[in-house]
């Protein structure tokens, strides 16, 4: 068989009808569908214009004026709270105490024994 010299092409271009086929198709279907969809749910339509949306209810959490100082306020509490010693329920004789004191005090007893089941 005899070699030839040089470089082999396709025998076949890309087939430009398809091409245009899908290219139609993908277009057809972009401009066809905004008119079709409200069509076939017309129930969406209620909810296209601003005015027509459901006010936000009276029920929805405040927004936050100065967040800042809402967090600085909440991490003093919590420092307060876990650095202090305080009463947590005394009708049943329950308090509050550091967490490097309760710390302490878990490490020198340890934990109580579970109860068998």
């Amino acid at each position: 068989m005899a070699q030839t010299g040089g470089f082999d092409f396709e025998r076949s271009d890309i087939a430009t009808n398809a091409i245009a086929w899908i290219a139609a198709g993908l277009g057809t279907f972009v401009l066809v569908i905004p008119v079709v969809m409200p069509l076939i749910f017309p129930q969406s339509l209620r909810y296209a214009s601003p005015a027509a949306r459901p006010a936000l209810s009276s029920s929805a959490p405040p927004l936050e004026v100065a967040p800042s100082d809402e967090l600085e306020r909440a991490r003093r509490d919590d420092v307060e709270i876990t650095g202090t010693y305080g009463w947590v329920d005394r009708n049943r004789g329950i308090v509050r105490v550091p967490v490097k004191r309760a710390t302490e005090m878990l490490l020198r007893k340890g934990l109580p024994e579970w109860p068998a089941p």
